[in-house]
């Protein structure tokens, strides 16, 4: 299937788009992609977080929430082998202190929040606040 030139000049300016808000939402700094990789979804309850953490000791994760603005931060221990002699032919793998701070879709039950790590993966539930909940209004006839 060949594409015409305004075609390819369409999907360009979509890959261009895609890259300008990849960039501008912060998931990218100049080392790479942010750390930790993270998901956030969310219904009319709550939402969750989940979050790819090898390497991070669950005890010394810290887990902030200021108004709707979640923070992850802790230290990924380096796992490359060192000393004399040892000469290190690629490291893709992140190390050293992180903080990573996302928006929430809505204000939580801060009381209510559990967190979890199990086998290098973070979740953390955030219940939604009463308050933000979607109420139905009733409709009042004659």
């Amino acid at each position: 299937m060949t594409l015409s030139p305004w075609e390819t000049l369409a999907n360009l300016s979509d890959l261009q788009r895609e890259i300008h808000r990849f960039y501008r939402n912060g998931d990218v700094t100049d080392r790479g992609v942010r750390f930790p990789l993270l998901n956030l979804s969310s219904d009319k309850d709550g939402a969750l977080v989940t979050a790819e953490l090898p390497g991070v000791n669950p005890k010394e994760l810290e887990i902030t929430l200021d108004r709707a603005k979640l923070t992850l931060s802790g230290k990924v221990t380096d796992a490359a082998p060192a000393g004399e002699g040892v000469v290190c032919h690629r490291k893709e793998r992140v190390s050293g202190e992180f903080s990573r701070t996302i928006s929430l879709p809505f204000e939580v039950e801060e009381g209510k929040i559990l967190a979890k790590c199990e086998n290098g993966v973070l979740s953390v539930t955030l219940p939604r606040a009463e308050k933000t909940k979607p109420k139905t209004i009733p409709v009042v006839t004659d």
